[in-house]
């Protein structure tokens, strides 16, 4: 089995490899060592479990192959396909020295592709944007009562999140993935582990991979060939793990670490074969082998384990227990297949109108006729001599011309590009208001929302995975203890997701305005209202971090001191009423002192003084 220094059955390789350790593999490795758990007679029946499987996923994906894929690649997208360098048997050919030759001979008009790059630009941005949140960690379930530490620690959690998937090629992974799926209806990214990089995501080319959907729909096997050259196969799985004929041509080096061979991959559940044989040990679900497709082995070039899928394989929208997704490409094809007939008629009718096929006199010259723009038909039938049109050509362009703009509006509606290109569309309006803007986006989502919870939860599977990678890292800090044994999940915050919840948010807003209304004539209505656990939930719709919303602990501690706070500046106010109160008294009096009464010896304060005492 091919594992590091650590021999773990969960790690394997080309997890640290790179030129370093390439730089330091031997020119021969001598005698060939044991692999431990498996031995030569196990590997046989493993392998031909993995080839005979493979054979028979291959058939299954080769009418998706022949009347879909090929298509697809030919007329839209044909720099992400193997297809125009797949041998007649589906396998990659190696050592095909022709892959810079020109493969987009098929597009004239080429509309699609760039509605395609619209729709999957849109994709990426409006899912996992690089320049913006797009996630959150929460408790799974909502009876959970975060407290200021929790909170805290889910928005530290998610901060170190970002910054290492920032720094991998995820997002460059994820936007030829949402290319793929545009295209082709499905696309897989494989998520490794990483010496430095901590993680890094590979997404292989259509035609380079065969799926096989389990009984809940949902795909549980990936098997892969593709080609790697001698150079490659002892950078990733070291040269003790790989064949005979590989050590020999790593010993000539030269032009011999040049050469390739057919890789085969596999990555199913871990369950036995024949019993007892290929079952990782330890507590591993799933099972990754590599091996040199028709070499003849003694073992794999790599065996290892993994207690989460390391893979995902996404799809547009999915019929039954198809492994296949079905796209949008599919859908505008004739419509792309047409453009380019089109196109190709209205280059030629106006090359006809500029450059006619003509008629000259034999006297001129004897050539062959040809009925090709810019052509001249030599014949003795021409009146008067000289040079003539062979017939009169008065096509009609403008309507040619209308009837593809027609054709182009078709495809770029299929792909989506009113929604991601809205505000563009409405560029030449003077006044569109963001509530406006809000009801269109509504309105698009209704559409799109299905095949969005479809990508999402591939998205959360993930995320699940980076998480996971970085947990046994050792990168992601300690739970406080309140959120020990506590589940956690993962919330979509995108701009298409936040477009989703709109219809949430935008109720509650409408309950807030119409309970602003009603205060006026029953102000006792608002206390139908929570509205602690009102923002609470507004706050988290809209995706804003933990740490701005006190939990209820701290709610509650803060108005008990407000309460606390209120009563002590009333009794402050109420002193300082009874004092000013007596002073108004005693100035009274004085004056009161000060006032005759007319009587001898008297003043009005002594009056009343005796008044009162009588």
């Amino acid at each position: 089995m091919a594992a590091n220094n650590k021999e773990k059955y969960g790690q394997a390789f080309y997890e640290i490899s790179g030129p370093t350790l390439l730089s330091q593999q031997p020119d021969d490795v001598g005698k060939k060592k044991g692999k431990g758990w498996m031995s030569k007679e196990d590997w046989q029946i493993l392998q031909n479990h993995l080839q005979a499987r493979q054979s028979s996923l291959r058939n299954w994906r080769q009418s998706w192959w022949n009347q879909n894929y090929s298509q697809l690649a030919e007329y839209i997208l044909p720099r992400r396909s193997i297809w125009f360098t797949q041998s007649a048997g589906g396998l990659p050919t190696p050592n095909n020295m022709t892959r810079g030759r020109p493969i987009n001979g098929a597009i004239v008009d080429p509309a699609a592709t760039y509605a395609a790059r619209i729709c999957a630009g849109g994709l990426m941005s409006g899912l996992a944007s690089p320049s913006r949140p797009w996630f959150k960690i929460v408790p799974a379930t909502s009876r959970i009562t975060l407290d200021a530490e929790a909170r805290a620690w889910l928005d530290e959690v998610e901060d170190r999140m970002y910054n290492v998937i920032a720094g991998t090629n995820f997002y460059n992974s994820f936007a030829t993935e949402c290319e793929d799926l545009v295209v082709f209806g499905t696309s897989v990214m494989i998520i490794y582990e990483d010496e430095k990089d901590l993680f890094r995501c590979y997404t292989p080319a259509i035609g380079e991979y065969y799926l096989a959907s389990g009984a809940n729909l949902r795909v549980d096997g990936l098997y892969r060939s593709f080609v790697m050259t001698i150079s490659q196969i002892v950078d990733f799985f070291k040269l003790e793990n790989c064949p005979p004929d590989v050590q020999q041509l790593w010993k000539q080096k030269g032009s011999g670490l040049d050469i390739e061979r057919i890789v085969s991959h596999s990555i199913e559940p871990n369950y036995a074969v024949d019993g007892k044989v290929g079952v990782v040990p330890g507590n591993f679900t799933w099972r990754e082998v590599y091996w040199v497709y028709g070499a003849s082995s003694e073992y794999p070039l790599s065996v290892r384990g993994f207690i989460d899928q390391p893979f995902t394989a996404s799809r547009w929208t999915v019929q039954s227990n198809d492994a296949y997704g079905r796209s949008v490409g599919m859908d505008v094809l004739p419509d792309v297949m047409q453009l380019q007939v089109m196109t190709r008629r209205l280059s030629e009718a106006v090359e006809k109108l500029v450059r006619p096929p003509l008629l000259a006199g034999m006297e001129l010259k004897n050539q062959p006729a040809s009925a090709l723009p810019g052509h001249v038909t030599y014949t003795d039938n021409v009146r008067d001599g000289g040079m003539k049109p062979i017939y009169t050509v008065n096509p009609e362009v403008r309507e040619m011309a209308e009837w593809i703009k027609e054709i182009q509006a078709r495809i770029a509606k299929g792909f989506y590009n009113d929604l991601f290109l809205m505000l563009s569309d409405n560029a030449g309006r003077e006044r569109v208001t963001a509530y406006e803007i809000a009801q269109r986006m509504q309105e698009k989502m209704a559409v799109l929302g299905p095949v969005l919870e479809s990508i999402l939860g591939d998205l959360k599977l993930k995320l699940k995975r980076i998480f996971q990678i970085l947990k046994r890292r050792d990168i992601l800090p300690p739970p406080p203890d309140s959120l020990r044994g506590v589940p956690l999940d993962i919330d979509f915050v995108s701009m298409l997701a936040l477009s989703q919840k709109a219809a949430a948010t935008g109720g509650m807003e409408r309950l807030i305005e119409m309970s602003g209304k009603t205060a006026a004539l029953a102000p006792g209505s608002l206390n139908n209202i929570d509205f602690d656990s009102f923002l609470q939930e507004y706050s988290m719709l809209l995706g804003n971090p933990q740490k701005i919303m006190r939990g209820p602990k701290a709610v509650a501690q803060l108005a008990a001191q407000q309460q606390k706070q209120a009563q002590q500046a009333n009794a402050m106010n109420a002193a300082n009423h009874m004092a000013q109160t007596a002073q108004v008294g005693a100035q009274a009096a004085q004056v009161a002192s000060q006032v005759p009464t007319g009587q001898a010896g008297e003043n009005l304060l002594s009056s009343l003084v005796g008044q009162g005492g009588g």
